[in-house]
This record gives structure tokens, sequence and C-alpha cells, in this order.
């Protein structure tokens, strides 16, 4: 193997309920041994009912993808004025930077949102920059496409197709959502000084990096990285979607890859600093009011 390739061993995620309305498989980066960088925090959820009040971030993005199969909008609310729906197939990027508050919430009869909720850090030179938010639609999401391979290029790249809000991002992310058909294929080449975070959705995938290999059930994630010191631009990695006997299914898989920050993690809850001090000082910002509050004319409070 590479000497400057590293491969994480399979991480099961951890189940996760809170009531009735919401379950999740929860990822935290402490598991990938520093390959989950700049992801803090992955959870795969399915909701049902408000769950979340109203809650602070600081330090990092709070990301939000809805999959093509959600049912029912997502409703989004911050601190910053924006309110409105996350729709099936869209992606909604919650910069928090220095703070601010925000909460989301399916609402209406029947609504099921199955997403991904993503905590990606931001680095000491933004972490307390000032918030802000934007939105992928659905319909702006290009594709990479080929016999038994469809994936989503939500945002960066893979294969040329580029994502189209790469320039709003706080810093270059990748964002993946793929599907294949038994036995087919899909290569993602992973830069230098980036690491890769791979969790399979549904079915089973067959990941080889380097000729180190990794066999993943849903449910299962792993982390990919190729340092900095690295004489080669990039390392590709292949997927290959494997037979699953139980529900004959296709793979469902997604990717989430960022340079890795190398920097020191300091959190506490939805806060991420560097240091100590830097959490003391912005949980006392948020006490004394300084991230805002949800504009009470449109924030449905029970």
């Amino acid at each position: 193997m590479n000497e400057f390739v590293r491969v994480s061993d399979v991480v099961p995620g951890q189940d996760m309920t809170i009531g009735t309305g919401f379950r999740a498989k929860h990822f935290g980066e402490q598991a990938f041994g520093g390959l989950a960088d700049p992801v803090v925090m992955l959870d795969h959820f399915h909701m049902t009912s408000p769950t979340f009040a109203p809650h602070p971030h600081a330090g990092i993005s709070a990301v939000t993808y809805l999959f093509e199969d959600a049912l029912g909008a997502h409703v989004n609310y911050d601190s910053l004025g924006n309110h409105g729906p996350i729709h099936p197939g869209a992606l909604h990027w919650f910069a928090a930077g220095r703070g601010a508050v925000h909460t989301e919430q399916p609402e209406g009869g029947g609504h099921h949102v199955h997403a991904l909720q993503i905590f990606v850090n931001l680095p000491a030179v933004q972490k307390f920059d000032a918030p802000y938010a934007f939105d992928v639609e659905p319909s702006e999401i290009p594709e990479v496409r080929a016999s038994g391979v469809r994936v989503r290029v939500v945002c960066g790249e893979s294969n040329g197709v580029v994502a189209p809000k790469n320039a709003e991002l706080p810093r270059p992310f990748t964002l993946l959502d793929g599907f294949l058909s038994e036995s087919s294929t899909f290569d993602h080449d992973v830069a230098r000084g980036w690491n890769a975070m791979i969790c399979v959705i549904a079915g089973k995938l067959h990941v080889n990096v380097a000729n180190e290999v990794r066999q993943l059930a849903a449910g299962d994630a792993i982390g990919v990285g190729l340092r900095s010191e690295a004489t080669h631009a990039s390392i590709p990695v292949r997927f290959r979607a494997d037979a699953d006997a139980n529900t004959h299914a296709d793979c469902h898989f997604v990717v989430l890859s960022g340079p890795a920050l190398n920097e020191p993690l300091a959190k506490h809850g939805p806060f991420v600093m560097n240091t100590a001090e830097q959490l003391d000082d912005r949980i006392a910002a948020f006490r004394r009011g300084a991230f805002g509050e949800l504009d009470p004319a449109v924030f449905p409070r029970g």
C-alpha cells in the first residue's frame, strides 16, 4: 500500500433515537482516526415530527442534505432571517461562523424526512466570521452518469462534473450522492491533503484504495486520506456495488470530502472551536443574546 494513503477500519454507525419521531445512524469524527477531518459529525437520519428546539451553532457549518426519497419538506428557520423549505434532493448549508441559532423540522401530515446532517469544521481563521446560509435546489445538481451509475455532485466536483455553488462554500468540500447497480463501478479521485468519509446508505459496497479493500454494508462508513506530503496529486478510489442477497437492491452511498484542517478541536455540543477559552467565549456570547433569535412572526412555537 502507498505510504501516503490511509484507510480506516470499517466503522458501524451508532443507533440513536429521540422520542418517536427521530432515528439515526450516528458517526463521530473520533472513530476514524483523523480521516473524517474536516467532518466532525454525520447523522444519517429519519424524522417524521418536529424533534429539536431552536439551538445554537458556532465554529462549524451545519449542513442538511435531503435524499430524493424524502416525503415532504424539511422547514428551516434561523436567526439570520432565513425561513423556508428544504425539498427532497436539496442541500441547505448553514455556515454558523461566530454563532447563530436555527432549527429544521418536518411540517404537515405524512412527512418523512430522510436526510444527512453533517457538521463540517471551519478553520481557525473562519470560526469568528459572520454566519450565512445558502441552498442548492434539486434541479441545480448535476450528475455523473454511466451504465449502472448515477452520482449526484451536490458540492465540489467529480469526473469533470462541477457543482453549481462551490464559490459559496466557506472552503472546498465535495458531497456526492451515488447509486450503483450490482457489479457497476465508479471512480472518484481524492486530492492530496484531503480526507474522504464514505458511508453506505443502502446495499453493499466494495471500496478499493491503492489495493486496500474494505467491504461495507448499509450503516457502515470508512475514512480515506492522502497525506499532503504525497508526491502524486490525487489517489483514485474505486467503488463497486456488491450483491445483496437479502434485498437485491442497488447500492446507495455518499462521499463527504474536504482538505484536512489538522487543527485542535474543543467541542461542546453544537459548538466546535479550537480552545476551551474560545468555547467559553462563544457560550457566553450565546447566553447574552449575541447569536440572535428566530423571528416569532414565522416560527410556530408549540
